[in-house]
């Protein structure tokens, strides 16, 4: 097995981010857009409308525990660890993230 396939699984949820960022813009754009908010609501998430609550908190989350997924899947890099079990729990993980 190629160590460096434990990059993959990394890679998708840099993915997962990014598509997360777009939602979270397009929603609150289609917010202010329509009237439902204002710009300055988002200064305190308290007053954000719930359509973009969601997707804020979806956001906050992937800083969370997937830190320690990537702490993880760079200790297996680094010590020769990748195998095919650790490398169907890195995806596994990723894919309930999604």
């Amino acid at each position: 097995m190629r160590q460096t396939a434990i990059f993959w699984p990394m890679l998708a949820h840099v993915l997962l981010v990014y598509i997360v960022y777009l939602v979270m813009l397009k929603r609150r754009y289609g917010a202010v857009k329509s009237g439902e908010a204002r710009v300055s609501q988002y200064k305190l998430r308290s007053t954000e409308p719930a359509s973009s609550v969601t997707v804020a908190n979806n956001l906050i989350n992937q800083f969370e525990l997937p830190v320690l997924f990537h702490v993880l899947c760079l200790a297996l890099f680094v010590t020769n660890g990748v195998n095919y079990l650790t490398l169907a729990l890195m995806w596994l993980f990723i894919l309930t993230r999604y």
